[in-house]
């Protein structure tokens, strides 16, 4: 039971990490467009979808994590590589194909801003775990 409440208390992490992830890789990526007139609607449709995003997967990588994963270094490699995975996602769902061409964007950017989000997840999961009585 202590699981299950860690890895609904981590929702809140992941969806204000993630969302402000999204939100950065707009920032970084989108001015060179300059789509920066609707940043509050984005943020609002990023943190939408992030709150979506978490039971798909990171709640049973939490679950997982959690149960059987004791290092520290391991969670952060995990979470970084899945938060990784989760940028390469969402940099192709915002920006088109077209978009990448014409305006030069990079998915290494969303890769890297999405790791740093990754790892902090996991520095906030294990200070969460450590600190919190019931989790």
């Amino acid at each position: 039971m202590k699981t299950f409440y860690h890895c609904l208390i981590m929702w809140i992490p992941f969806g204000l990490l993630f969302s402000f992830a999204a939100f950065g890789l707009d920032v970084v990526e989108g001015n060179k467009i300059i789509t920066s007139g609707y940043a509050l609607i984005y943020l609002f449709v990023a943190a939408s979808f992030t709150f979506i995003l978490y039971p798909i997967s990171f709640l049973p990588l939490t679950f997982v994590v959690s149960k059987f994963v004791e290092s520290l270094l391991f969670r952060v490699v995990i979470f970084t590589c899945l938060s990784g995975v989760i940028g390469v996602v969402a940099f192709e769902k915002i920006y088109d194909f077209l978009f990448m061409e014409k305006y030069n964007f990079s998915i290494i950017t969303s890769i890297i801003i999405f790791g740093i989000t990754g790892t902090l997840y996991a520095l906030v999961e294990n200070s969460f775990k450590r600190n919190i009585k019931f989790v």
